[in-house]
């Protein structure tokens, strides 16, 4: 094993409902050995937050409810404000098809729609970093 350190990944979520593919998503990134900091929901304010506190590489943020344009664009202000932009984010969940590009746009790593296969996100999370 080498000495490199673990990435280390913080997942939200906008809301408190359909939190299946949170946790699989979670468990999915651990096998891979991948540092999970499960934060639950947040706004975007205290993501922020946790994500300094925790130290984090990456945020995964899983939104179904909310608007993504306007949590998205806050987090990234924020992260900016903050002087972390250098904290990678990923959104996944029930993103409109006409956001995605928006989203990317304000930053974002990548965007991760229902059915998407966990190796893909532990290959974007392992290939970001």
């Amino acid at each position: 094993m080498s000495n490199q350190k673990k990435i280390r990944v913080l997942l939200v979520m906008d809301s408190l409902g359909h939190s299946t593919g949170y946790y699989v998503v979670a468990k999915g990134l651990q096998e891979a050995g991948i540092e999970v900091v499960l934060g639950g929901y947040q706004i975007p304010r205290e993501i922020v937050d946790t994500a300094v506190e925790e130290d984090v590489d990456f945020i995964g943020y899983r939104i179904m409810d909310g608007a993504p344009d306007i949590l998205v664009g806050r987090l990234m202000s924020l992260l900016k404000e903050r002087g972390v932009p250098d904290i990678k984010v990923i959104v996944g969940g029930i993103i409109p098809p006409s956001m995605i590009s928006l989203i990317k746009g304000m930053g974002v790593r990548e965007v991760f729609t229902p059915g998407t296969r966990i190796q893909d996100i532990v290959s974007c999370v392992e290939d970001s970093k």
